[in-house]
């Protein structure tokens, strides 16, 4: 994974607290545990100096929403191939809020933030949403301790199809984890975390549940005025009583050393082993030797890079990567790719992991000083026993009327090609649009 270069506590944790089932059980604990730390941190209990600490409080939210008109000849992401049904074609109305809320208490920070998408068709396409909710808290203490709570909840029940791993629909995720650091100086530190995350996929007849729980640790030890040395390690058990093949155990421990130099130049190298135990004894375990090696640059004034190659645990080759260059402040040109093994949720298949390749490209532009012009593409392939490509063009078009109102236009064509030709489908939408925020 690409390093990014920034102090533990300036990250900003967009987390989430969201229960919409009764499934979510895992989720009661965080709920709990922020019910009790919240009211206490905002009355100061829990601060060394709370009256200075409310003194200097601020709050800083944002809240917009979209409101959309969309015509979608291919609502269900049809193949036509039996079981699937003809294309239908369909008005579709959606309601997109968005709020992102941080509340500063001197050092510590609490967090909320909420995106839904909510759709409903003129004629044929029944009340759905796809939502990400959460909250969260950081407390940053004298002398370097800094402890973090999350909780995040998503449901997803439209359009998995465009870039989501085949055979994968309607699914919900919770999850919340606890991170805690310690800096001696300004260079050296311990980093540890713990996370448990709950996913249930919906796809019917079959229904599945996984739980997966990780925990991680980092100590990085300055060794020269530009040097860092860092280990590394993570282990992480994800089981599902439904599908029981896909039950194992992952760990990875790594050395790693990274040089920070001037000018926004840096890279880094780092090598270690990685191993994948499934509880099935008749499936192949994995025991592999992983590593990477990156680089982040600053080309020029205008232009920026971010790439990283290496092995995974699974013995097989990972790059990821992205530029950024902006011509003369007229047109802003992003370009990303990356490779890697995933782990497999499909309902329609018993494989355990699938690789995906993927490719972006995004241009952005203001014309006639105020309109807004953006083009995106993306190809994606997964390469599992069925092999799916994943095409991607998005075209929008705004119109800043005031600052906290804009109106647009969009365009997006996506087509699927597969060696199932059942996963195959061609999709054409073009909508208007109005967001208002605040």
């Amino acid at each position: 994974m690409l390093p990014i270069k920034r102090k533990l506590r300036e990250k900003k944790m967009n987390l989430t607290v969201f229960n919409a089932k009764k499934e979510v059980i895992q989720g009661y604990t965080s709920l709990v545990a922020a019910g009790v730390i919240i009211p206490l941190f905002c009355c100061g209990v829990i601060l060394p100096n709370s009256a200075s600490a409310m003194q200097t409080a601020t709050t800083e939210a944002t809240l917009g929403v979209t409101l959309s008109a969309e015509q979608d000849d291919n609502v269900f992401l049809s193949s036509e191939i039996p079981p699937d049904s003809a294309k239908e074609d369909d008005l579709i109305f959606h309601l997109m809020p968005t709020l992102d809320v941080t509340h500063f208490l001197g050092d510590h920070n609490l967090t909320a933030n909420l995106k839904g998408d909510f759709r409903k068709g003129a004629d044929i396409v029944d009340g759905e949403v796809n939502l990400e909710a959460g909250v969260g808290a950081e407390f940053n203490f004298a002398g370097g301790l800094m402890i973090g709570l999350s909780d995040t909840y998503k449901n997803e029940q439209f359009d998995q199809g465009l870039y989501a791993e085949t055979g994968v629909t309607d699914s919900q995720t919770n999850t919340y984890g606890v991170t805690t650091g310690y800096n001696f100086g300004e260079r050296t530190s311990v980093r540890a975390g713990y996370s448990h995350k709950w996913e249930e996929y919906d796809d019917q007849p079959v229904k599945s549940v996984y739980d997966t729980d990780k925990v991680n640790g980092r100590i990085t030890i300055p060794i020269a005025t530009e040097w860092q040395s860092y280990l590394d390690g993570q282990f992480s058990t994800i089981e599902s009583d439904e599908i029981s093949i896909r039950n194992n155990d992952k760990s990875r421990a790594v050395i790693g050393f990274r040089w920070e130099g001037p000018n926004r130049f840096s890279y880094w190298i780092e090598g270690g082993i990685g191993e994948v135990d499934y509880e099935n004894d008749a499936l192949e375990d994995y025991s592999e030797g992983v590593g990477e090696i990156g680089v982040e640059v600053a080309l020029s004034e205008w232009s920026s890079l971010q790439a990283a190659i290496g092995q995974n645990s699974y013995g097989k080759f990972r790059y990821e990567g992205v530029f950024r260059h902006n011509f003369s402040d007229k047109v802003e040109l992003t370009f990303g790719a990356n490779q890697d093994t995933l782990s497999s949720y499909s309902t329609t298949s018993s494989d355990k992991t699938y690789d995906v390749t993927s490719f972006r490209l995004g241009l952005n532009t203001t014309f006639l000083n105020r309109v807004e012009a953006g083009l995106t593409g993306s190809y994606q392939i997964q390469d599992t026993a069925n092999s799916v490509e994943t095409l991607i063009g998005r075209f929008t078009l705004d119109y800043p009327i005031q600052d906290w109102i804009k109106a647009g236009a969009h365009y997006q064509y996506a087509t699927r090609t597969a060696d199932n030709a059942g996963e195959e489908y061609d999709d054409n939408r073009i909508g208007l649009f109005v967001t208002l925020s605040l």
